[in-house]
């Protein structure tokens, strides 16, 4: 979420449930302005806040040039000090952040052993070899990093139209967008992934009959699998308010207020992903 309109945003939310106190909203509305200020960040936004046992882990972000790939991640345990996410390369860190099943303890420096699933290696349908089960230390903090990463690449959700690919490739804020409108808002299509498209280009352009290449470049929320069950859109006709959740990361919220430049999400929750949502329906 923007800290441009924070305060508009957390209303906008309250009618999932999200929230925090009124001390907390100034304190980090303030403390994200200097942060932006000390980096020099073009944009900086309000991620969200990880659950944890003795203190709650408040994410935030911010980027210089490019809004996908300049993406700087901090976190803090008091809304005042904002200390930068490390960020995670290794496949096992990965691995053991989803395996991991323990709740956030709240102290960045904590070490949890974390058991692998095992490995074989598999030639004409039979098994030649197998490894065991290899053990991994995952520090609290590289496992909120990687949480966040993931969180963000599966269900960070942005309007069509609000980014803008430059010719040099970098993307954008679009200055030109003002919203969906009543006949767009409750189209699933017009809602994309706020990540590095990983379906190739031809995929996304030629799904649509108005394709537009600097807007249309990025991964629709509608292929996210479970196809059509990872997302629920819920419009609010009386507030002029797009409410869509994401049911594979239970917390994560997106909004959007018809006819305006105003969108964002926002994730409250404990880290943990529904694995039971194919069995919902």
């Amino acid at each position: 979420m923007n800290i441009e309109y924070f305060i508009e945003g957390l209303e906008c939310l309250m009618y999932c449930g999200q929230k925090i106190t009124p001390e907390q909203k100034v304190l980090i509305e303030n403390s994200l302005i200097v942060l932006q200020n000390e980096n020099r960040f073009t944009g900086m936004y309000f991620w969200g806040r990880i659950n944890a046992i003795t203190r709650d882990y408040y994410i935030a972000f911010g980027y210089t040039q490019d809004c996908l790939k300049d993406r700087k991640f901090f976190y803090t345990l008091d809304g005042y000090q904002w200390m930068m996410l490390p960020f995670v390369h290794s496949p096992k860190i990965f691995q053991a952040t989803i395996l991991c099943r323990e709740p956030f303890i709240g102290d960045p420096i904590l070490v949890t052993t974390v058991e692998l699933d095992p490995t074989f290696e598999i030639d004409a349908n039979q098994i030649i070899s197998a490894n065991l089960p290899e053990k991994v230390k995952l520090k609290e903090e590289e496992r909120l990093a990687a949480i966040v990463f993931i969180i963000t690449e599966e269900c960070a959700v942005c309007p069509r139209g609000a980014l803008y690919k430059l010719t040099d490739g970098r993307v954008i804020p679009n200055q030109m967008f003002r919203g969906l409108n009543d006949l767009q808002v409750e189209n699933i299509s017009n809602y994309q992934i706020l990540r590095l498209p990983r379906n190739d280009l031809k995929h996304n352009l030629l799904k649509r009959s108005d394709y537009n290449y600097a807007i249309d470049f990025l991964d629709c929320i509608a292929d996210v699998i479970p196809l059509r069950q990872a997302f629920s859109l819920n419009l609010m006709r009386n507030e002029r308010l797009i409410i869509i959740k994401s049911c594979l990361w239970p917390g994560m919220t997106f909004f959007h207020k018809l006819n305006s430049r105003k969108h964002g999400f926002l994730y409250f929750g404990d880290g943990k992903k529904n694995y039971d949502l194919l069995f919902m329906y």
